[in-house]
């Protein structure tokens, strides 16, 4: 009797594992890893896929390359040292000394790590130091829970806000640790190929944090990857996390689920859809247009008052906590004073205003970019690039009138091309100098400093947070910026309350007082914008409980039941 033929499986051939792209140094060599930008050229230097950057390795940089060299606690100056096995000195800065309010904050810091909670929520008005108090309050707890590693997550544009907070932690003193600032762009290079984080930070602070509010967007994903807040706490990063702007409803204090997990004592799995938990948990709240995000129900989009009640309940679990994890503090400066101001159309921009889109667009010399047919909110951003271009000449000329009494100028837009270049170029017209923070082109931090030193009289930006605008800003340097009095115009109203707010504090800060303007054409969809914005003001503010006193005359511009004055007490 034969056995019966097996068929034979064809056998796998052995991968072979290609060695890392690193780079190695020999004797008498070490490693510079370069910021080199796109398409930049840089003789003699080579891309590591390795490590996602270029590299050096020589006996000495050459002085062609020294342009791209590494500045410390940058991802390259991080990387560079782990090649080299190095710990590489610190930036340096003029001191500065903390204010009463950053030690305090950096206290209160100190007795959440050390009661064991995995964060702490910092939720101060802008402009009240909370990145001193951050970098205060991160070296008191390495102190209490032991490591040496700091991460730093900053907002857009990382041009300004990695160079600030470099800054910042030179003149406070980076006490001999390990830090890294990145963008948000740079932190998938945090991962390894399968998802996880390469690295361990013992620290992390999030600046902005509003920017990881969206479930569904990659650089949440990101984010909480690096800070392991699916990780039980004792596995996981100490998380400061910092905006004055948590969200503009409770589903979107996604960057806090964990935190809010450990409240309860619920596993962070339980707190990961953070939105289908308060839902179950009561609050009026349901599931978004776009995956993952979520929206007020229709009671609470009709009722401010159950709004209120709504971020009023998820606020108080966290300072309720014993001892508490979250500390808001309005500024002892009082409010920014705000008001409205409605610009009304002259029969000619009515009618261009109503034109057909290409017609506009021919009119006004605009640029044709893809498939210009308009429907439901193109529509609508169509007729919002009309109004605000159409209005460019008379914010123009408010911003020149104001220059001339001697103010220092703030033109806060959305758009670029209908918005922030007619201003800018306009002004340029009346030969009033003006700095530009906004597009890809200029180096942004060089605008910046052209209007704190007074060379540019007016600074238009679409930047609405981790920027600093205000006189007698107190340089890196040791200098100061003028003390010319800020005037801010919002040229355009934003549909966020998020970044409404965060727009106000670029020059209302550190007990410097800077008015703003909300402008907008009277009986255009501006007109709806602007109302949304204000009420979406009121809600950002309620949720840490911040003042709205100032908020109550440019609600009367709206009418008053919308906006019911319960909703603006404490």
């Amino acid at each position: 009797m034969t056995r019966a033929t097996r068929t034979k499986r064809p056998t796998r051939r052995s991968r072979t594992v290609k060695p890392a792209d690193i780079p190695t140094a020999g004797t008498g060599q070490r490693i510079w890893v370069l910021d080199v930008p796109f398409k930049a050229p840089a003789a003699g230097a080579r891309y590591y896929a390795g490590i996602k950057s270029y590299a050096y390795v020589g006996a000495t940089l050459p002085a062609t390359l020294t342009v791209f060299a590494s500045k410390p606690y940058s991802y390259q100056r991080w990387v560079e040292d782990n090649l080299n096995g190095t710990h590489s000195s610190g930036a340096t800065a003029s001191p500065k000394t903390p204010r009463v309010e950053q030690i305090d904050a950096a206290k209160a810091i100190a007795r959440a790590a050390h009661a064991g909670w995995r964060g702490f929520f910092l939720a101060d008005d802008p402009g009240l130091g909370k990145t001193g108090s951050a970098i205060l309050g991160a070296k008191a707890a390495l102190k209490i829970l032991g490591g040496n590693t700091i991460l730093i997550t900053v907002d857009r544009p990382a041009a300004i806000t990695i160079a600030a907070w470099r800054d910042s932690i030179a003149a406070f003193g980076d006490g001999g640790h390990r830090w890294l600032i990145i963008s948000p762009d740079q932190l998938k290079k945090l991962l390894a190929r399968n998802g996880q984080p390469k690295h361990h930070f013992d620290v992390i602070i999030n600046d902005e944090a509003q920017q990881f509010r969206h479930l569904s967007a990659q650089r949440t994903q990101y984010q909480r990857r690096v800070a392991k807040l699916s990780a039980p706490a004792g596995k996981a990063p100490f998380v400061i996390t910092l905006t004055a702007t948590p969200g503009h409803h409770p589903g979107e204090y996604t960057y806090l689920s964990s935190l809010l997990a450990q409240i309860h004592q619920d596993p962070p799995a339980e707190w990961s859809n953070l939105g289908a938990k308060l839902v179950a948990l009561g609050l009026p709240l349901t599931p978004g247009w776009d995956s993952g995000k979520w929206a007020w129900n229709e009671d609470a989009k009709a009722s401010p008052v159950l709004q209120n009640e709504a971020v009023t309940r998820v606020r108080q679990w966290m300072t309720a906590a014993r001892p508490p994890v979250m500390l808001h503090r309005d500024a002892p400066w009082g409010p920014a004073p705000i008001d409205g101001l409605p610009v009304d159309f002259t029969p000619e921009q009515w009618a261009s205003y109503h034109q057909e889109w290409g017609d506009f667009q021919r009119e006004m010399r605009l640029a044709r970019s893809g498939n210009d047919t308009a429907r439901g909110r193109a529509a609508l951003m169509r007729f919002r690039q009309k109004a605000g271009m159409l209005r460019a000449a008379q914010t123009a000329g408010l911003v020149a009138a104001h220059v001339g009494r001697g103010y220092q100028v703030l033109v806060a837009v959305e758009l670029v091309t209908t918005a922030a270049d007619p201003v800018a170029e306009h002004l340029e017209r009346l030969e009033i100098p003006v700095a530009r923070i906004y597009g890809g082109g200029a180096d942004l931090e060089a605008e910046r400093l052209r209007f704190q030193r007074g060379d540019a009289h007016v600074v238009v930006f679409n930047t609405a947070s981790a920027i600093n605008l205000q006189a007698n800003e107190l340089m890196a340097d040791g200098s100061r910026a003028t003390s010319a009095q800020r005037i801010g115009i919002f040229h355009q109203p934003r549909y966020s309350g998020i970044q409404a707010r965060q727009t106000i504090g670029r020059a209302h800060r550190d007990y410097q007082v800077c008015p703003w303007s909300l402008l907008y054409a009277a009986g255009t969809v501006e007109e709806t914008a602007a109302k949304i914005m204000v009420d979406r003001l009121v809600v950002t503010s309620n949720s840490v409980d911040g003042d709205t006193g100032a908020l109550h005359k440019i609600a009367a511009l709206f009418g008053a039941d919308w906006l019911p004055d319960s909703t603006l007490e404490p």
